[in-house]
């Protein structure tokens, strides 16, 4: 059986990095879900700046996806539901990176708000990176899983 065709099992490596790569954004989203459910009303100031979204949807937003991000993370961060949480976490990148791409756009000069008010001034460009990255650890998490 050839190493492509090994499970991810059979190859001890490759379970650790993704063992690794898993937790490292657990952690990530956990962290980002704490900071933004102990202030909400600075969170919600946050998506506001992005001028996206009408004040109802904005106040609601501040509440669940700090909420999803923190399902997320946990269940990233125990290794269940591994498959919906990866497909939660491209969602959201990618719905986070499309509200940054949007803001760069329309030049507005705002902090990402991706950590709450725990850290500023990393403005937008950094963010969409650092998501983009994100973004392709979750891709090969997605193809590199078992398949159940």
């Amino acid at each position: 059986m050839s190493a492509v065709t090994q499970p991810v099992s059979s190859r001890p490596i490759l379970r650790a990095t993704r063992c690794v790569l898993r937790v490292l954004i657990a952690a990530l989203f956990l962290f980002a879900a704490v900071t933004k459910l102990f202030d909400p009303s600075s969170f919600a100031q946050q998506i506001a700046n992005y001028q996206l979204t009408p004040w109802p949807a904005t106040a609601a937003l501040s509440v669940f996806l700090p909420a999803l991000e923190l399902c997320v993370g946990i269940c990233l961060l125990l290794g269940r539901w591994e498959s919906g949480a990866l497909v939660w976490v491209a969602i959201l990148l990618a719905i986070f990176s499309g509200a940054l791409l949007s803001a760069i756009v329309r030049g507005l000069s705002i902090d990402c708000g991706c950590f709450g008010r725990s850290v500023e001034n990393t403005g937008t460009l950094w963010p969409l990176i650092r998501n983009l990255a994100l973004l392709a650890v979750t891709g090969f998490l997605w193809f590199s899983r078992k398949n159940k």
